[in-house]
């Protein structure tokens, strides 16, 4: 399979560990396709920053979802596209790590 772009959906982010997700083969899934080198760009909502990620699903915190898996090393990641309510700290971090962040929408 060829491609030059990836969307990608994630269900969770924090800076120490990068884009995560709650299932395990979509998390397999997501990682093969970063290694095909294409273009990764991750499509989601601004409630996904902050997300703590434990083991437990069952456990949520008042950040967000919890998400065990990881998605690739954020290295391998190019932009994320997301809403204006993404705080400018994470947003800030994103850019630091390389990403280019589009933010689509105005604070209401």
């Amino acid at each position: 399979m060829h491609f030059s772009k990836a969307f990608i959906g994630i269900d969770g982010w924090q800076a120490d560990t990068g884009f995560t997700g709650r299932d395990m083969m979509r998390s397999d899934v997501v990682n093969a396709v970063l290694e095909k080198g294409s273009e990764a760009i991750v499509l989601t909502d601004s409630s996904k920053f902050g997300a703590i990620v434990l083991t437990d699903s069952s456990k949520f915190s008042k950040f967000g979802c919890v998400h065990p898996y990881p998605l690739g090393p954020l290295s391998r990641f190019h932009r994320v596209i997301t809403d204006s309510k993404i705080s400018a700290s994470d947003q800030m971090q994103l850019e630091h790590a390389g990403l280019l962040v589009n933010v689509i929408g105005s604070s209401v």
